[in-house]
């Protein structure tokens, strides 16, 4: 019987261990101290070995040991730590200029640099395009839209733009599809072959036939013929 009445205390020891979230439920406790106390007084009351407490006392510490760990490896390593994702780098607003497109595609450029940059600021070119009868000599084209880049030997010379895609300006926000009143007083070539032609600061172009609005804008070498 002394077997019987270590097993009911070592479950009410280990009941106080859980915390009370894992406790053994209050019927099954009080039927262990009940039968613990009926064994009791059957016989003579003899103290339980050292090992025994000893032994409850540990399973008591193993579990505390354990959930502790448990938190640890929670807190540490069951959420992995994500890479704050790449910061973009946006491409700059160019503006048309007389020497190429402001900031930095400027005439004289390296024909792969230019390309790679105005890719960055408009998508992909269209299909590289050369031409050997142009009046400034042979020369290679690369498309973005309404813009065409003009090359010699390598080189970035001129750029022309027939559409209002690349939405584009000069810095007095001349653009095509500009509005003949926002020439200003700049002078118009009205005899030239090309159409009512103007210059605007080393920026030239032409209005449409019926001379109400800009139709294209270029500067540089882009192979006219007049």
């Amino acid at each position: 019987m002394r077997g019987l009445n270590m097993l009911g205390a070592a479950m009410l020891v280990l009941a106080g261990c859980d915390g009370g979230s894992e406790a053994v439920p209050n019927n099954q406790a009080a039927a262990a101290a009940n039968q613990a106390s009926a064994s009791s007084e059957a016989e003579e009351a003899t103290p339980a070995p050292a090992s025994q407490p000893r032994l409850v006392l540990a399973a008591c510490e193993f579990k505390a040991d354990q959930l502790t760990k448990n938190e640890a490896d929670a807190a540490s390593g069951s959420k992995p730590v994500l890479a704050p994702p790449p910061v973009l780098k946006a491409a700059p607003a160019y503006t048309l200029a007389a020497n190429g497109l402001e900031p930095g595609i400027a005439f004289g450029m390296k024909q792969a640099d230019a390309v790679a940059a105005a890719a960055a600021a408009f998508g992909a070119p269209g299909k590289p395009e050369h031409n050997d009868e142009c009046g400034e000599g042979p020369m290679d084209f690369v498309g973005f839209q309404g813009l065409h880049l003009s090359f010699q030997e390598g080189k970035l010379v001129g750029w022309s733009l027939n559409e209002a895609v690349p939405a584009l300006k000069t810095k007095g926000g001349l653009a095509v599809g500009s509005p003949r009143s926002a020439l200003g007083t700049l002078e118009i070539d009205e005899e030239s072959t090309l159409g009512p032609e103007f210059d605007a600061g080393g920026v030239g172009g032409v209005l449409d036939e019926q001379g109400a609005k800009v139709l294209a804008l270029w500067a540089g070498y882009i192979c006219q013929f007049r």
